[in-house]
């Protein structure tokens, strides 16, 4: 595999597994039907966009599509423009999988169900980020991180 940013997916896959199993198991925030998985992540610009499932969260990770050189702090929030309009990032720092971007779609992912609802949830959210036709509305974070027709 010779693509830097697909290599930097498969690391970050497992790095939030080993967090799993070193940290997070038997927390009650945490949802053992749900496993850490990589959904939809795609070039844009300079960056790789996609959504990570854990059993403890759901959010929106940007990862440098060429390189892990980073400009940002740990902590540091950064608005990325998408088609559907601004979302605010907060950069992070792993010493496994190095830098990246976070937004936190679901703090708290005890009442989904099963991995395929995550999934469902991850790839719909993927969908309005790239749709520019929210951009037109004006429309809230939160109402760009609830799927179409959920209420």
């Amino acid at each position: 595999m010779n693509n830097p940013a697909a290599i930097t997916e498969i690391r970050l896959i497992e790095r939030f597994e080993e967090i799993y199993r070193e940290r997070m198991q038997d927390l009650d925030f945490v949802n053992d039907l749900l496993s850490v998985e990589a959904i939809g992540f795609r070039d844009f610009g300079e960056i790789r966009l996609g959504t990570l499932i854990t059993p403890w969260f759901i959010n929106l990770v940007i990862i440098p599509a060429t390189s892990n050189d980073r400009t940002l702090q740990q902590g540091d929030q950064v608005d990325v423009h998408f088609p559907s309009g601004p979302i605010n990032f907060t950069a992070a720092v792993d010493e496994s999988i190095g830098y990246y971007l976070s937004a936190v779609l679901f703090s708290s992912v005890v009442e989904i169900p099963n991995q395929e609802t995550a999934r469902e949830l991850a790839e719909e959210v993927m969908r309005e980020v790239f749709n520019s036709a929210r951009n037109d509305r004006n429309i809230s974070r939160r109402q760009l991180f609830t799927p179409a027709g959920a209420t």
